[in-house]
């Protein structure tokens, strides 16, 4: 093999691992555990083998298995405040099935009536992960990631980002922006964390109150809600991604909610972009979407 031709697979192979990298896909995953380590996270794609891992781990000590609550008897749903949070943690004798259930985004130019047929979504245990990041002292970004791989955030969703504070005439601080993350189910904790319920209310509640108490989000007048899991679990986990889309008043009069697909749709989808701007440009004034 000639140079040349080394030297152009070699670049092939570093685009390759830099969309790979983008879409937040891991290269390698796991086939078995190894001695002494911590048993393996359980990804989509190899369910029933961790099933099976887990099957033939010890099993756990009474007193320490999650628990659901009973939500036989309503399904109203009403935003709790960050103070409320810990008063709010439903506890039950029922231990926790697993239920990986993931909904698909919903087309977008739906009818009214369509979307008020639509299906609601699951109240089960739902995974998700979650990343925020402070862009001033009004504008936070709560944007959706997927729930299993590394390097979830990368410069590419970076980019993008910018391109969207920058066309909503949003100016970040002068400090070099850093974001956070948030996934849910949180890890199994022995005691009271390890009885409190997992299922979707639950997961809006501990979303509230990580949101308030890292990053005063009560203070901030616009909040970019990007994907699916960012819109239902920040706004109301009962609602579908179309009844959420767009923007809407937040929790106090001079907040606002902006709703549209998350970073990686867009980046797969270019096409959904149009339809995002769409969704977002209501936060600019009428002068300057002309």
């Amino acid at each position: 093999m000639s140079g040349s031709t080394a030297s152009h697979l070699s670049q092939q192979e570093h685009v390759r691992q830099e969309y790979l990298e983008a879409m937040g896909i891991q290269t390698w995953f796991p086939r078995c555990q190894l001695p002494n380590a911590q048993p393996a996270r359980p990804f989509d794609w190899i369910k029933e083998e961790a099933e099976r891992l887990h099957q033939e781990q010890p099993s756990t000590p009474t007193g320490t298995i999650p628990t659901q609550p009973d939500t036989s008897a309503g399904t109203s749903y009403r935003r709790p405040r960050a103070s409320d949070i810990l008063k709010q943690a439903h506890i039950d004798d029922e231990p926790l099935e697993e239920d990986k259930t993931t909904g698909s985004t919903p087309k977008s130019n739906i009818s009214n009536s369509k979307i008020a047929d639509a299906p609601r979504p699951s109240l089960g245990t739902s995974q998700f992960r979650l990343m925020i990041q402070s862009i001033n002292d009004d504008c936070l970004v709560v944007a959706e990631m997927p729930h299993s791989g590394l390097n979830q955030f990368t410069r590419f969703h970076q980019h993008l980002l910018n391109d969207i504070l920058l066309a909503l005439k949003i100016t970040p601080a002068n400090t070099p922006l850093a974001y956070g993350e948030f996934i849910w189910p949180l890890p199994e904790q022995r005691g009271l964390m390890g009885r409190i319920s997992r299922d979707d209310h639950s997961a809006a509640e501990a979303v509230c109150a990580f949101l308030s108490n890292q990053y005063g989000f009560l203070r901030r007048k616009t909040i970019l809600l990007l994907g699916q899991a960012a819109a239902r679990f920040v706004i109301d986990p009962q609602k579908t991604f179309d009844e959420l889309r767009g923007v809407q008043k937040g929790a106090h009069s001079e907040q606002f909610y902006a709703v549209t697909y998350g970073l990686n749709e867009l980046m797969k989808l270019p096409a959904h972009k149009a339809e995002a701007w769409h969704d977002l440009a209501p936060l600019l004034k009428p002068s300057e979407t002309e």
